[in-house]
């Protein structure tokens, strides 16, 4: 038995042997446990049948460690079980796969490709749209890639070389305590090697990807903190978005000074990961330093800077009311969403709201007035209940008219 089964059978009995390891993501499925080898004149068949060699790793897997079971997320699909194809078409699986070596694929030349599964075996599937395929034929084949079967992101090709390779570092992440949920998106290596990557990889898309990756680590030390936040100044925006995006949702305090310069970014998307980094620190300038966001012409960043206003616990009706003037629909339906835990009268601002040209910002302002109790609105919405056009604001207001006025017998007569 080649050296590599045998590695990865003691993992696999290490994993099973791990209470909370059979608690993860999908491990019930298959309790790190592999189903019984292919002969080799079961595989030979497949291959005559699709007219097409399978790569010499993942042949090698089949034959003397398991055809399906254990594996990332709901774990690896039996051989026939791999065809990601309705109906198989003839030549399919020989044809050769549009997905090459490389870190990723962009939405643009995803879209383009006629078919993004030809030429490849859909091995583990992640839940939902997402699976792990393997390619078979074409450029990229014995690679690993993660597809979206409804194309709504576009592919990742792993940068592990092959099959087994692949497999290995699945489990030896799984047991040093990595996140594997969608394992496959993070970019192979420990703290050290990704910081290495982040801070001088010539490839601005290598460092995103490392940034990131750096979030499926067992946990942050100062080390990893002290990378994202030196990241957080990079040339390349998408970089800085990044530090800042994993600094945010990882909670990680050596980026906060890396986030008050970026709050002045000349990227929107960076000023608005900025100020989410403060909202998540909770700041004692958090409400000063959201409250200057709101003014900003991007949507993105306003809508960032109402949540941490919001959080802030300072939020004033009257720091909304100005968002009701602008251009965007979703700008002002967001004024009107976070004027539920605003402080201050808000029967003027939803007032307001409920004569907005957009049905969007109607039927939330009908939701917030029913979220704070605005009784007093109640002619309002009963005025707009007899000319509304759009069902979904029409069942909004019929629902909390209703509501209202058999619960508060009171404003039965009100008109």
């Amino acid at each position: 038995m080649d050296d590599r089964i045998i590695r990865i059978r003691a993992k696999l009995a290490q994993a099973a042997e791990s209470p909370a390891l059979l608690e993860s993501f999908g491990a019930k499925t298959h309790s790190y446990r592999l189903k019984p080898p292919l002969s080799e004149a079961e595989v030979a068949a497949f291959e005559a049948e699709h007219e097409v060699g399978l790569p010499t790793e993942y042949r090698l897997f089949l034959l003397e460690a398991g055809d399906g079971g254990a594996g990332s997320s709901y774990g690896l699909v039996p051989l026939r079980d791999a065809l990601d194809w309705d109906e198989d078409p003839v030549g399919f699986l020989a044809a050769p796969s549009y997905l090459a070596d490389g870190v990723a694929h962009g939405d643009e030349e995803y879209c383009e490709f006629p078919e993004p599964r030809q030429g490849s075996l859909a091995v583990v599937h992640h839940g939902c749209a997402y699976y792990t395929h393997l390619v078979v034929s074409g450029p990229g084949r014995g690679r690993l890639v993660n597809v979206n079967a409804d194309w709504c992101d576009p592919p990742y090709v792993s940068e592990d070389p092959d099959f087994l390779t692949w497999y290995e570092r699945w489990l030896d992440e799984l047991l040093a305590g990595y996140s594997v949920t969608d394992f496959g998106q993070k970019l192979p290596g420990d703290e050290t090697a990704l910081l290495a990557i982040l801070a001088g990889d010539p490839d601005p898309d290598r460092r995103v990807r490392a940034a990131w990756s750096l979030s499926y680590l067992p946990d942050f030390r100062a080390s990893a903190g002290n990378g994202l936040a030196a990241a957080a100044a990079d040339p390349d925006p998408r970089v800085r978005e990044a530090a800042l995006g994993v600094g945010w949702r990882s909670t990680v305090r050596q980026v906060e000074t890396a986030a008050r310069t970026a709050l002045t970014d000349s990227a929107a998307p960076v000023r608005a990961a900025a100020i989410h980094v403060l909202r998540v620190l909770g700041t004692a300038d958090l409400a000063e330093r959201a409250r200057a966001l709101l003014a900003d012409a991007d949507s993105a960043v306003m809508w960032a800077a109402a949540w941490a206003l919001t959080d802030s616990g300072d939020c004033q009706v009257a720091d909304l009311e100005p968002l009701l003037t602008r251009l965007a629909a979703g700008d002002r339906v967001s004024a009107v969403y976070y004027a539920v835990k605003a402080h201050g009268d808000a029967t003027g601002l939803l007032r307001r709201a409920l004569g907005d040209l957009d049905a969007d910002v109607r039927r939330q302002a009908v939701q917030s007035a029913e979220q704070r109790k605005e009784r007093s609105l109640l002619r309002d919405l009963r005025k707009l209940q007899a000319t509304e056009t759009d069902p979904v604001v029409r069942a909004n207001l019929d629902r909390v008219v209703g509501t209202w006025r058999s619960r508060w017998p009171v404003l039965r007569g009100r008109r």
